[in-house]
């Protein structure tokens, strides 16, 4: 050999990665490369002169390397294979040898060079694959859906218990190589799709639809009825090798619990139109998301057409500041508020709503306002009814104590009188004196006249609460128009003015109210200023839920002092009945008339240019 070629084969063999081994006839090692000692633990010139058996984990790994018994096999029948070796620190691992023969000139054997591949590796990485895909198997075997795989030309290539299981009565002749279409038709025609019976029209196309969304996957699981009132959980999966995964889950118990959820949801639903309260979900810059079919029909819109609306678009303009007010004061802390509120429907009746509004928070975060409303106009009537009839007992009561102040003192004065002259006609009679009777008799007319007056103005004044029958809308416009018809001869004798603004309509009796105007104007004409024109101003203003209607004259004014005393029965100011004639029950009917319509009356102490009376009633708006 050349010496180049002897300095590079020298090289390759202390530089070869593997164990290289050169064993003589007799089994025993001439040499060793470095990589010796890295494998197996000895040193070169350790191992040097020891038989090659020591390099074998056992006697079965030995004789199976020499195909048979050493001692009577020649040395170059060395078998290549994978053998059990042993390291100097008696540990074993699996190596691959390859052998080559050495023989001499004359062509007899003189041994084999052995390079030993550690493949401990490769091996634990087999043992770990097919562990792991026996995991892989064992997993998929005991997962409750079913489970398959087809490859790229539509074939069955590996499949759970589940997915047989899941396919009935088809699954029995389940095997590998089937094709999607074949599985699918075998399941068809095992009725297992109710919803397209075996033998309809539809089943060519609608298996057509499965197979082009086997194909073609939208990526979407589909759930279908299924045998035995089952439903089944549809999806199919491309893979990014070509194959298609396809999963099949029986999902009855879910689909039924989905079911009576849409059942419980379409009661519930149900139950938020149908109930007689008003309900909306509002959105925290106060636009409706939702109002159920009672608040629509209460404010005459659709109730698709209110959701996103503004909120307080539907709230009347003099509650707006406040409702935004009330929302706003809502907090975590306290999230609810009630109110009440008095409302116009959408067929204009009058109404009273009582508000539940609450703020849903999530943490510190706004939401939705929910707000619930409950007509409580019956109930407002009755509490209505119930003051109506309260404040008029006690009316009653007051008239009751007025009359009885006033038989005590009012009526006994003119009986005083026809009893006095009585005495004076029968001490005269019995003196024989007449020429004064006919004056005593006047006297008896008189008081007896006045005591008629009197009595007739009791009654009157205790039947006017009677007298309300029904309620109905009235313009004071035409009642002062009526009241001041009525009053027509008086007022042109006083030649009296009249100054009117527009007045608004209110609730009431049209006949008391008139009556109540004609005894306000007739008591403005009468006590008017010897020398002036009388001039009577009727105006009104609002305040809130409240009417002022103004009575104002330029007469002779009150004294402020009987402010309270000129609403008393018989109270008069003015006791000459030649100058104003009269009984003093005018302003004592007024003020009963007013408290019957839930007003009042009274006298403005603070206008000095002659009276002004302010007659307050409830707004109908």
């Amino acid at each position: 050999m050349p010496i180049a070629q002897k300095h590079f084969v020298v090289a390759l063999y202390d530089s070869f990665p593997d164990p290289v081994v050169i064993v003589d006839s007799d089994r025993i090692i001439l040499s060793a490369n470095p990589a010796i000692t890295k494998q197996f633990g000895y040193a070169p010139d350790e191992i040097a002169n020891c038989p090659v058996r020591i390099l074998y984990a056992s006697d079965n790994d030995y004789d199976a390397c020499l195909n048979g018994d050493a001692r009577e096999r020649a040395a170059e029948d060395v078998s290549d294979g994978v053998y059990q070796y042993r390291r100097k620190d008696g540990s074993v691992f699996s190596g691959r040898l390859r052998a080559t023969s050495i023989t001499g000139e004359d062509g007899t054997a003189q041994g084999f060079i052995g390079v030993v591949h550690d493949i401990s590796d490769i091996l634990a990485l087999d043992r770990e694959r097919k562990k792991t895909a026996d995991m892989l198997n064992a997993a998929i075997q005991a997962i409750p859906e079913g489970f398959a795989i087809f490859d790229r030309h539509e074939k069955l290539i590996a499949f759970n218990e589940a997915y047989r299981r899941i396919l009935g009565t088809a699954g029995e002749g389940l095997q590998a190589g089937m094709t999607a279409e074949e599985i699918l038709v075998a399941v068809y025609e095992a009725g297992n799709y109710p919803f397209v019976p075996v033998g309809s029209p539809d089943a060519a196309a609608w298996i057509e639809r499965r197979m082009q969304d086997f194909r073609h996957p939208c990526g979407k699981a589909q759930v279908f009825p299924y045998a035995n009132g089952r439903w089944l959980q549809v999806e199919n999966l491309k893979a990014g090798d070509g194959n298609t995964v396809v999963l099949r889950i029986d999902v009855t118990a879910l689909k039924e619990a989905e079911l009576a959820l849409d059942r419980q949801r379409l009661d519930y639903y149900t139950l938020v139109q149908n109930i007689p309260d008003f309900i909306c979900r509002i959105s925290p810059d106060l636009k409706y998301t939702f109002v159920n079919r009672t608040y629509a029909e209460f404010v005459g819109q659709p109730a698709d057409d209110l959701a996103g609306k503004p909120f307080l678009d539907f709230v009347p303009e003099r509650d707006r500041e406040r409702v935004t007010r009330f929302l706003e004061n809502l907090s975590p802390e306290e999230p609810v508020i009630s109110r009440e509120q008095r409302r116009q429907s959408a067929d204009g009746a009058d109404c009273w709503i009582f508000w539940s509004n609450m703020a849903v928070f999530d943490g510190g975060n706004l939401i939705e306002y929910i707000t619930v409303g409950r007509d409580i106009t019956e109930l407002k009537r009755q509490q209505v009814r119930i003051a109506q009839q309260s404040a008029e007992l006690q009316r009653k009561n007051e008239a009751l104590h007025q009359f009885t102040g006033t038989v005590s003192h009012d009526l006994k004065a003119p009986l005083r009188h026809i009893s006095m002259f009585s005495d004076m006609i029968r001490d005269d009679v019995a003196s024989g004196k007449f020429e004064e009777l006919p004056v005593y008799a006047g006297h008896l007319r008189q008081s007896s006249q006045r005591m008629g007056r009197l009595i007739d103005s009791l009654l009157d004044y205790a039947q006017i609460a009677d007298q309300i029958g029904s309620w109905q809308t009235v313009s004071l416009a035409d009642v002062v128009s009526d009241a001041i018809l009525n009053l027509g001869t008086f007022i042109r004798e006083a030649d009296a003015t009249f100054e009117l603004d527009s007045l608004p309509h209110v609730k009431g009796d049209p006949e008391l109210l008139k009556r109540l105007c004609q005894n306000l104007i007739g008591n403005a004409v009468k006590y008017r200023r010897e020398g002036t024109r009388p001039v009577i101003r009727i105006y009104c203003e609002r305040d809130e839920d409240l009417i002022r209607i103004y009575f104002e004259d330029n007469g002779i004014g009150v004294d402020p002092r009987f402010a309270k005393q000129i609403f008393n029965v018989f109270q008069r100011l003015h006791r000459d009945e030649t100058v104003y004639p009269g009984t003093g029950i005018g302003l004592a009917l007024v003020k009963r008339i007013a408290e019957s319509h839930n007003g009042s009356i009274e006298l403005d102490t603070t206008f000095t240019q002659g009276a002004r009376f302010v007659l307050t009633l409830p707004d109908m708006q």
